[in-house]
């Protein structure tokens, strides 16, 4: 599955800030303890002046909490590096308000996969398959 929505366009709006992007509740929660991004201006700063290294896009998944049955909206999720970080985000383009809305800014769950090589070798050193 391909991503609904152009990453650069995202990034690029996040630059500009408040008026074209919103941030939820949860999103900016995670947001403060695991990037140490306080305000919503520091995440759409982060964002816009490419805090996000090497995105890879994972999945595009309808929106799970879409009240409106007439639209189907959907949230595309990247897993990214920011500094030594491995990191996750989902966001989505609200057509109502015409504002994108990041619904997940947090350290990614997934194992990082700069550390396999690592751990490949480290198991062969060790005797382990």
């Amino acid at each position: 599955m391909e991503p609904q929505y152009k990453f650069e366009i995202f990034i690029s709006d996040c630059a500009d800030g408040i008026s074209k992007v919103f941030i939820t509740q949860g999103a900016m929660q995670t947001a403060r303890s695991d990037f140490n991004l306080n305000t919503q201006r520091q995440v759409f700063e982060f964002i816009g002046s490419m805090g996000i290294e090497k995105p890879r896009f994972i999945n595009s998944k309808p929106w799970e909490n879409n009240n409106d049955n007439t639209v189907v909206i959907m949230v595309d999720a990247y897993a990214f590096y920011s500094g030594l970080i491995y990191g996750y985000i989902a966001f989505f383009h609200q057509p109502k308000t015409n504002r994108w809305v990041i619904k997940s800014l947090k350290k990614n769950q997934e194992p990082d996969t700069r550390n396999l090589a690592f751990g490949e070798a480290l198991n062969q050193l060790l005797g382990r398959s």
